[in-house]
């Protein structure tokens, strides 16, 4: 899902509970994409990614 940083604020709870739930929700400004909320899972699991792909 894209929502614009403007009315992301109207509607941040939904948007933490859609990412919670397991859905990516892109932030655009100016129609672009500025920011990424995805769950704690998914960030964690890519950070584990990331890491063990560097050692």
């Amino acid at each position: 899902m894209k929502i614009s940083t403007t009315e992301a604020r109207t509607v941040l709870p939904d948007l933490i509970k859609r990412a919670a739930a397991g859905e990516t929700v892109e932030l655009t400004q100016y129609g672009k994409t500025a920011a990424v909320l995805i769950s704690v899972e998914r960030y964690e699991r890519l950070t584990r990614e990331l890491f063990s792909e560097s050692e």
